[in-house]
């Protein structure tokens, strides 16, 4: 379909797959879109799709191709566009799908502006997927506003230096490179002014914000804190090693702060962790979360954990479970290992075949649930502020939102509008999310 000036306004729809940096990729697309004269709508009614992809596993990759021959097979095909992380690695591979117009890697991303010229008229099959390895500069992509979300992702730093052994992002996102401070301040105040009473700053390995640029994570925070935002701030991930005493330090005593620490512990096994590349050992590892719990009585300490890494013996997986079994944290996310092309991880024989690789995944996703509902019954009959995010799914007349430290919490009660702080007392646990009553 073409679309010529004085015809009808073009409709564009994203649809975003992986983390956060994503997400926030996604929202500054349908800005520009929008204030190009697009008309944002669902896929099945667009006359162009984007899908802001995800390579970090195998499954993601999945996801991707699938949707590609979902969309192609409607009548008539919107055309599609696919850009993120599968884009930057495999854009061969996607601009032969049926339907495919574009394919822009990362780096192209920034240049969505001039890009969105080019597609309003159909024609043949392009790339644009410059080389991450001279991508050595942060590219912004400021946003005004965070459509459809309660709380605003801000990307403030792009790209990994770090080379973990089984990990692709490094090769799709490039070198470590940060948007300068005043810049991110000058960002967030505009979220704040939209209303915004949460701020999520985000970004591939977020403790490096600042360095490339002599500065640091614990400096934002502290120009963060000295503000008189309304809006509380939540850091998304954080690298273990990458966490300072500065910056903790500043964390500590800041009200403004979200009691929440991610991060990614992938193995309890000292020999799986050296083979993945991993610069620390796992008693270093408790040491930390044992001082996060102590410095941050009421913080959700969230833990990533890879299964199945192929030098991962069933005694290594034992070490994994029984370091996370006493650790006092409140979820963790599972993750099977998946061989990504390139990478070193990818070229070494599995000690343990596919049905134990899952037979693990199960049983660490079994402690995790325990784990959950444990942390999860610790917070009834407290009174604490959450977040509103809407209705809750289901019956009329139940609300949703998340806690500083990141629960999930229900409430009956009249609608109120998304974005805002209630008070409410926590009553019940259910193992899943939490209970309460609003308090007047």
């Amino acid at each position: 379909m073409s679309v010529r000036e004085g015809g009808p306004a073009p409709r564009l729809a994203v649809t975003t797959l992986g983390c956060k940096v994503n997400q926030y990729e996604s929202a500054f697309f349908l800005q520009e879109a929008m204030a190009a004269g697009w008309q944002p709508v669902a896929p099945p009614v667009a006359d162009v799709v984007v899908i802001n992809s995800c390579t970090v596993t195998a499954r993601a990759d999945r996801q991707v191709r699938q949707l590609l021959r979902q969309l192609g097979r409607r009548h008539p095909p919107p055309r599609l566009v696919v850009t993120g992380c599968y884009a930057q690695r495999a854009a061969g591979e996607l601009v032969g799908f049926p339907g495919v117009q574009a394919v822009l890697g990362n780096a192209a991303k920034a240049a969505w502006p001039e890009l969105l010229l080019k597609l309003r008229e159909a024609g043949a099959p392009w790339q644009q997927v410059p080389d991450m390895a001279a991508c050595r500069h942060f590219q912004p992509m400021p946003i005004g506003d965070f459509p459809g979300h309660a709380r605003a992702f801000v990307k403030i730093q792009d790209g990994c230096d770090q080379g973990c052994a089984y990990c692709i992002v490094p090769q799709v996102r490039g070198s470590e490179r940060s948007l300068p401070r005043d810049k991110v301040l000058a960002q967030l105040q505009a979220l704040v002014h939209q209303g915004f009473l949460e701020l999520v700053l985000t970004g591939i390995n977020l403790c490096r914000y600042g360095r490339d640029l002599g500065d640091s994570l614990a400096g934002l925070c502290s120009s963060l804190k000295e503000t008189s935002w309304p809006a509380r701030v939540r850091l998304s991930s954080l690298e273990p090693v990458d966490i300072t005493p500065a910056l903790l330090t500043v964390l500590a005593d800041w009200p403004g702060f979200c009691p929440h620490f991610h991060l990614p512990l992938q193995s309890g096994s000292d020999e799986v962790l050296r083979a993945m590349g991993r610069p620390y050992r796992a008693s270093w590892f408790a040491e930390l979360v044992w001082d996060l719990a102590h410095r941050f009585p009421a913080a959700a300490i969230g833990l990533d954990v890879m299964v199945g890494f192929p030098t991962e013996t069933a005694a290594a997986y034992e070490q994994t479970r029984e370091l996370v079994a006493r650790l006092p944290i409140a979820y963790v996310h599972v993750f099977p290992f998946s061989p990504r092309p390139g990478t070193p991880a990818a070229r070494l024989a599995a000690v343990a075949g596919q049905r134990e690789v899952a037979q693990r995944a199960r049983d660490l996703r079994t402690l995790a649930a325990e784990k959950k509902r444990a942390f999860y019954q610790r917070q009834v009959g407290k009174v604490v502020p959450v977040l509103a995010e809407g209705a809750r799914p289901g019956p009329p007349g139940w609300l949703t939102g998340l806690t500083g430290n990141y629960v999930r919490v229900q409430w009956p009660g009249p609608k109120t509008r998304a974005k805002r702080l209630v008070q409410v007392r926590l009553e019940r646990s259910t193992g899943t999310c939490l209970v309460g009553n609003p308090i007047s």
